[in-house]
């Protein structure tokens, strides 16, 4: 198979099966600090000395890494448990063959107030909440997903993390959830072909065809709401458990307008430029980021798609506020800004998952964040009465059964 069918190929992927691979354990990793201040301090490093942003890419090389299955040419992320596996009354490892399914965020903000609170348009795609934040067509579809490797799977559904009772239960028990190091979480955002076409001639007067998105974007058959498509992956998250406050990482695509928009976008390990500033004006385009010959050889060596080369490290975190006291910031203009109306000036990923708990009832505390969704220190008065989740928000399901 030559190169370019190989590419194409795996882009293909539309399944998904849950195994875990002992060796995401020795490299899990990734982060680099935000401040409120539109820059971030410099060679942020892991507990051991490694460089969070080199960290960062090892973890992305391994999760973008091909699968092994000749069946459906899948990558590594897309072998892992998502939620509709794990919230369940049945929790089930996903078998091969299982489409992919795509949801709402469960962060977006609704009629009922909570940020993860969930309603679902049936036999239709879902909407963005925010649209006209990114220029995104109004009617475009974006679908969600979030995948948890198989030691996130197993310690959640064998402390009974997955069902309300098993939560009233924990909590009678003391538990106090902690997830084991080699644990990973992913969430990305995925936008129908179609639309991304649109979108992209909208706000950045490109005109790509199907083919380009098929040769610069990870590419995937999906069903959102009960529309089944082409969609393209634009954006996406992951955390792993190597500090006891996670670590987290940011990526987009390149075309996304205004991917660096608000905070700018810094990667001294992966990019040529390591720190590209915000522009004044919304939206733009911010370029190709260019990879380092480092880069490139690791990603190389772990056998991926050059596809994977058109996506950027926008930034991670890894604690709550910076050495100047200020709050740390990160949010991704489509996982935030467009999909859950969350203005980037106001995200910070560690913090916001730092509320995840539970109360007596089993129920997750779904605080109302309407108007000011949590950035920096946080509030320990919003979390009496609640057992923390360890940051894992995946419990805002079972407010949805």
């Amino acid at each position: 198979m030559n190169p370019l069918s190989h590419r194409r190929a795996v882009r293909r992927g539309d399944r998904k099966t849950l195994r875990n691979t002992a060796s995401i354990a020795a490299v899990l990793a990734a982060c680099l600090t935000l401040s409120a201040g539109l820059a971030r301090a410099t060679d942020e490093k892991l507990p051991w000395g490694q460089p969070s942003d080199m960290a960062a890419w090892q973890t992305l090389s391994l999760m973008m890494a091909p699968s092994g299955n000749p069946a459906n040419h899948t990558v590594e992320f897309e072998t892992w448990a998502n939620d509709q596996d794990i919230y369940t009354a049945s929790p089930h490892f996903p078998a091969p063959g299982t489409p992919k399914q795509l949801q709402p965020s469960r962060a977006a903000p609704t009629e009922h107030g909570g940020p993860h609170a969930l309603v679902v348009t049936p036999n239709a795609c879902f909407t963005p909440a925010d649209a006209a934040a990114g220029g995104f067509p109004a009617n475009g579809c974006i679908g969600e997903e979030v995948r948890r490797n198989f030691a996130s799977y197993q310690y959640i559904v064998s402390n009974g993390l997955n069902s309300n009772a098993g939560l009233v239960r924990a909590f009678k028990a003391g538990l106090k959830v902690d997830l084991p190091a080699d644990a990973v979480e992913f969430k990305g955002d995925w936008v129908r072909v179609v639309d991304l076409i649109a979108w992209i001639k909208r706000t950045e007067g490109l005109t790509i065809t199907r083919d380009y998105v098929h040769d610069n974007y990870y590419v995937a058959t999906a069903t959102a709401g009960r529309v089944t498509d082409e969609f393209a992956l634009v954006g996406f998250h992951f955390a792993t458990k190597q500090i006891k406050n996670w670590v987290w990482a940011d990526f987009e695509h390149r075309l996304n307008p205004g991917r660096c928009d608000t905070i700018g976008c810094h990667d001294d390990f992966g990019a040529i430029d390591p720190d590209v500033k915000p522009r004044a004006a919304p939206n733009q385009n911010y370029g190709e980021c260019r990879k380092t010959p480092a880069l490139k050889a690791m990603m190389a060596n772990a056998g991926l798609s050059p596809v994977w080369q058109n996506y950027c490290l926008k930034g991670a975190e890894i604690d709550f506020i910076q050495a100047g006291g200020k709050p740390q910031l990160l949010g991704n203009s489509v996982i935030e800004r467009i999909d859950a109306k969350i203005p980037i000036a106001r995200s910070s990923c560690i913090t916001c998952h730092a509320y995840a708990a539970f109360n007596r009832e089993g129920k997750p505390g779904l605080l109302n964040f309407t108007n000011s969704n949590p950035i920096g220190k946080v509030d320990e008065d919003r979390l009496k009465g609640y057992v923390r989740n360890d940051f894992i928000w995946g419990i805002a399901n079972l407010a949805t059964r």
